[in-house]
């Protein structure tokens, strides 16, 4: 064997066994630079394919946000074009639900399908046009926030779940055919109406008694 053209590589070598010896030569060597570029160019590649992979995410998420804002900016042209809707509550209560139980008897009213789809049919008639003000408009025709601060989207040992209630069916379904969007919208709408009806009835109630101080003091400047 040739010196000169030839070396050797240990491993995998312990003072028992000699015999893992490896011969490489100039050749074999010159394989194995031509498989560390090739990876080299792969991984490269690949890294490339990540980052386009995450433009298009991003270009895909702007373009979903466009889409929602653009379909809520046709059902406003829609609205002006056709004449502003107007609400026909030939259905729906005359006043929102103040006490849990009245609530609770006309979700049970809903359990009949002629009396569900006028429900359909009066909130579809809503007047307007952003869809989350008509979820929450919705929700306000129903009940007050008295009312809304005892129930919640999945309920607790205090509070009634909605989100199988007939109601909420009834709400989506006009949502739905309002504005052809996905439930997701629907759900995080509804989800946030109750989680802070706690903080509005709290916002409320100062903001009586605040009224109601200023009308005793000036009561008594009077006087």
């Amino acid at each position: 064997m040739n010196n000169a053209t030839t070396y050797t590589q240990l491993f995998n070598m312990d003072s028992q066994n000699v015999e893992n010896i490896e011969i490489l030569t100039p050749h074999s060597t010159g394989q194995f630079a031509k498989l560390d570029a090739k990876l080299s160019a792969i991984l490269e590649k690949m890294d490339q394919q990540s980052k386009l992979t995450e433009e298009l995410i991003k270009k895909v998420d702007r373009q979903t946000t466009e889409l929602v804002a653009l379909r809520s900016e046709v059902a406003s042209i829609k609205t002006k074009v056709c004449g502003e809707m107007t609400r026909a509550r030939a259905y729906l209560p005359l006043q929102p639900f103040n006490q849990l139980e009245e609530f609770l008897q006309f979700e049970q009213t809903l359990q009949d399908e002629g009396v569900m789809k006028n429900i359909i049919l009066d909130l579809v008639k809503s007047s307007e046009v952003s869809c989350e003000k008509f979820v929450r408009s919705s929700w306000r025709l129903l009940l007050t926030d008295e009312v809304a601060r005892q129930c919640s989207w999945r309920g607790t040992d205090a509070k009634k779940c909605v989100r199988g209630f007939r109601i909420t069916l009834a709400i989506r379904t006009a949502f739905k055919q309002r504005f052809a969007l996905e439930d997701a919208e629907f759900d995080r709408v509804t989800q946030k109406f109750f989680q802070y009806a706690q903080d509005r009835l709290s916002k409320a109630q100062k903001l009586v008694a605040s009224k109601k101080k200023k009308l005793e003091t000036s009561i008594d400047l009077e006087d």
